[in-house]
């Protein structure tokens, strides 16, 4: 059994900035709920069939359970961090970019990056460079 720890909940009902931090590391070893899920589809704009491509359970597992385990709390918490860090910098024009074909990162729709690790960390990388004006 997990040792619950004084900083974080066990289960995640809220967006992570609504804890204090964005300590995502430790967050990604708790469940997750549903509420948390839903919220983070109305910040990122993505459809229910969209997220569900995504995160590692099946759209009947989705609709049948109210929590979910560390695996699909990691994939959730990475798509936050995507559009927290792309919103912040960008405000809602971050949607227009996610969702249009982009000819500087070979012709994907941003979004579509979404589907592991390494597309995540390709687009964090981008929003950093365009926050910073290197557009090269």
């Amino acid at each position: 059994m997990k040792e619950q720890s004084q900083s974080t909940p066990n289960l995640l009902n809220e967006p992570a900035v609504m804890y204090g931090h964005t300590n995502y590391y430790s967050l990604a070893e708790h469940d997750i709920s549903k509420n948390y899920i839903k919220a983070i589809l109305e910040v990122s704009k993505l459809s229910l069939n969209e997220l569900m491509a995504i995160i590692p359970i099946s759209i009947d597992t989705y609709k049948r359970k109210t929590e979910f385990n560390p695996p699909v709390t990691e994939k959730i918490l990475e798509i936050e961090e995507v559009y927290r860090t792309g919103l912040n910098a960008f405000g809602e024009g971050f949607h227009t970019w996610m969702a249009t074909e982009n000819v500087a990162m070979g012709g994907i729709i941003p979004k579509k990056l979404l589907s592991n690790s390494f597309g995540v960390r390709k687009l964090l990388d981008e929003i950093g460079r365009m926050e910073h004006g290197v557009l090269a």
